[in-house]
C-alpha cells in the first residue's frame, strides 16, 4: 500500500512516519512537507510543497491511505491567523 502523508516534520508526524517505515503493509510512504525531513529510507519519498498552491502539486495526491498531522501551537505560529494558516 502507499501511504501519503501531509505534515511530517511535527510531533504526530514524525511518529507516524517512524511506524509506517517499519510496517510492511506500506510499501511506500510519501510525505508532503514544508521543510526537508532529516531522514532517509528506501520506501520514504519526501515532497518539500508550498501549502498555500496545493493545485502545484495536487497530482501528487495518490495513494491507498492519507494522513493529515498539519497543526501548531499558537506559541510557535506567533497569532491565530498564522496558526490557522
Amino acid at each position: 500500500m502507499k501511504a501519503l502523508i501531509i505534515g511530517a516534520t511535527g510531533a504526530t508526524g514524525k511518529d507516524l512516519v517512524t511506524q509506517l517505515l517499519a510496517d510492511d503493509t506500506y510499501s511506500e510512504v510519501h510525505c508532503f512537507v514544508r521543510k526537508p525531513l532529516a531522514l532517509s529510507h528506501p520506501k520514504l519519498h519526501a515532497h518539500v510543497v508550498n501549502f498555500d498552491t496545493p493545485e502545484a502539486w495536487a497530482d501528487l495526491l495518490h495513494g491507498d491511505v492519507a494522513f493529515s498531522c498539519l497543526g501548531t501551537t499558537l506559541a510557535v505560529a506567533g497569532s491565530k491567523e498564522a496558526q490557522w494558516r
